[in-house]
């Protein structure tokens, strides 16, 4: 998984927010392998597993909605 977001305006589904990079780069593979595309932010201590870029809120809201259905993500976010 990259560790640099796309470029570019858009919305980001945070799914998880970890301390450890193994932890991090675990949830990453699973989604990546899934075809979501996958990416890692660090704030602070944590790491922050994102997926995206997406041209629209309706659209990452969309996503979201999959990754708690499909992937039992947790209140995932979105941000921009």
């Amino acid at each position: 998984p990259a560790f640099a977001g796309p470029s570019g305006s858009g919305f980001v589904v945070q799914v998880a927010a970890v301390r450890t990079r193994a932890d991090a780069e675990t949830i990453a593979k699973r989604l990546s392998a899934k075809g979501y595309p996958t990416f890692i932010t660090t704030a602070g201590a944590n790491l922050r597993v994102r997926v995206g870029k997406y041209g629209d809120r309706k659209e990452a809201e969309s996503i979201a909605a999959r990754l708690e259905r499909e992937e039992r993500v947790s209140k995932p976010w979105i941000t921009r």
